[in-house]
């Protein structure tokens, strides 16, 4: 990058530098790069002197001379250019000896085992001609997905739903949508139910050559869904040569199939996609009906511990809906101990409402034993990891789950807060701007911009941020967080102003009375602030 100054380095070109000849996963690059910036610091204009460029590559932005040059004008003063020769000098040793670890590492062995297979499973197409029947056709998607990623996660890394739903219905071709998601292998499918009856179709692909590798058709009675599932999942493994070795397999993969407990949890998820207030109320009534008609299935207690958390975004306290969401979760541990996704419920209860460390910790491990490939289990371990103050190892679990899970929004908003409480203001900015790209609506994302932006005294852009979450967010709480951001700019009138919009709003939807606290800290009602504190102790809220 130093040899380019100025100029755009590929990823891909990158990777063939450092690590000529060895296969290493794109995740790594990202985390040299991570640790070359906390080495470098920062330049005197605040900027990042290693740039990021969206789905390319990476920049060195700072103007750079050998030995012998007349001196050009650069970012740094005298003083400062030592500083960087410095920071260049230890990028150069960085780089060295992490290029010698990872080749390592990686280098082939005399029986050399195959590195880590990363596939993606497109939203199975629904071939009934009833668009009521697309949530069949989600819920296969997902549990194939759910399948695969337990099969044998240190050998096959699985894409997740939240990624790959963007892609139904598209017409990208399959080496563009690898080259995206950062995979080398799709699972494209489709699904035909009639009556009793099942009709699924699916093929593998590599992706560069879009060839096909295997492609299976079964109609079986609805009953053997499951064990159609089972079956598509060790033919790819076999595909790609991915010995199965002896693993804690899940009660709830192999128990029968309830076809009406069945339906209703697939009704559920689908709901429970969409994302509002009303889908989210009908998945907790799907999944109600369903564990009434099969109370053995975990899988159900886990989405319905999903949806009353998910409730807390809307309308209830955590309060009020995280007792239900505990029972719903410590059901799932209980009926199928080998459920990465229940532990990861039963963690976030432990962390986010009993406010119970050590439990949380377990939790997450223990989902993370079980599938280390499940993104929510990484960026939950990260929710924990920043809470006791570890935000080292958070910052590297976030990017493990933008791995699994690189285009999901409601992750990367998630992680915004992470990155913000680590107090590294230049990344959160860098951050939340790649969201806010990503999804031009996430208000999250411009509400955490406003904070970095205060925090960095710089007013004018703080105002921008600000202005923008309200204008795209009816969020009570991300007002409430614009209200602070302005406070800390000096704003103190449209600061009060959008404090009493979020209250007024928070009449009928929920608000975190932390962030409210923290508004009125930030305007100096510390009366209030303390008041504020105590009732978000009542909630819960974190």
């Amino acid at each position: 990058m130093v040899e380019k100054a100025g100029h755009i380095v590929e990823k891909e070109e990158l990777l063939q530098k450092v690590w000529p000849g060895v296969f290493v996963e794109e995740g790594n690059l990202s985390r040299r790069i991570f640790n070359l910036r906390q080495v470098l610091g920062d330049a005197p204009d605040r900027r990042e002197y290693i740039e990021t460029i969206p789905r390319r590559g990476y920049r060195f932005v700072a103007a750079v001379q050998q030995d012998g040059d007349e001196p050009a004008e650069a970012i740094a003063v005298p003083s400062q250019k030592r500083t960087l020769w410095l920071g260049l000098l230890a990028l150069f040793v960085v780089l060295a000896v992490t290029a010698y670890l990872v080749s390592r590492r990686f280098r082939p062995k005399a029986n050399p085992s195959p590195e880590r297979v990363m596939l993606a499973v497109l939203p199975f197409v629904n071939l009934s001609g009833d668009a009521h029947e697309d949530y069949f056709a989600d819920g296969l998607t997902e549990e194939m997905i759910a399948q695969l990623g337990q099969l044998q996660p240190g050998k096959l890394g699985v894409i997740a739903r939240t990624s790959i739903v963007r892609y139904k219905g598209t017409k990208e071709n399959v080496a563009q949508i690898g080259r995206e998601l950062g995979v080398g292998y799709l699972l494209e499918g489709s699904v035909r139910r009639g009556g009793d009856r099942v009709r699924i179709t699916a093929q593998l692909i590599r992706a560069t050559e879009q060839t096909h590798l295997w492609a299976e058709s079964y109609e079986r009675p609805l009953t053997d869904v499951l064990n159609i599932q089972r079956e598509i999942a060790e033919k790819i493994t076999h595909s790609l040569s991915i010995q199965l070795l002896p693993a804690q397999t899940s009660a709830s993969a192999i128990s029968p199939v309830n076809l009406e407990s069945y339906d209703k949890y697939l009704l559920g998820l689908h709901e429970l996609g969409e994302d509002t207030r009303e889908s989210v109320n009908k998945a907790i009534h799907y999944f109600q009906e369903g564990i009434a008609k099969d109370p053995k299935d975990a899988r159900l207690y886990v989405a319905l511990a999903e949806a009353y958390n998910a409730s807390t975004t809307y309308y209830s306290s955590p309060a009020e809906v995280m007792p239900r969401a505990k029972e719903a979760a410590q059901s799932a541990v209980e009926l199928d101990a080998n459920l990465a996704s229940a532990h990861v419920k039963l963690g976030y209860v432990r962390l986010f409402f009993d406010w119970d460390w050590s439990a949380a910790e377990r939790e997450y491990r223990r989902a993370l034993e079980i599938n280390p490939s499940l993104p929510e289990a990484q960026l939950g371990y990260a929710n924990y990891l920043g809470t006791v103050g570890r935000f080292d190892e958070a910052l590297s679990r976030v990017q493990q789950a933008y791995l699994y899970d690189p285009l999901a929004i409601e992750s990367r908003k998630e992680a915004l807060w992470i990155y913000y409480f680590s107090g590294r203001m230049p990344e959160t900015v860098a951050q939340a701007q790649k969201t806010i790209e990503m999804e031009p609506s996430a208000g999250t994302a411009y509400a955490i911009l406003a904070l970095a932006y205060a925090q960095m005294k710089q007013p004018a852009e703080t105002v921008r941020a600000a202005e923008d979450t309200i204008r795209i967010s009816n969020s009570p709480s991300l007002i409430a967080t614009a209200a602070s951001a302005l406070a800390r700019a000096g704003q103190t009138g449209k600061a009060k102003q959008l404090l009493s919009d979020a209250l007024e709003k928070a009449k009928k939807a929920y608000v975190c009375r932390f962030i409210v606290a923290d508004a009125y800290a930030d305007l100096g009602e510390n009366e209030k602030a303390l008041e504020s504190m105590e009732e978000a102790f009542r909630q819960r809220s974190t």
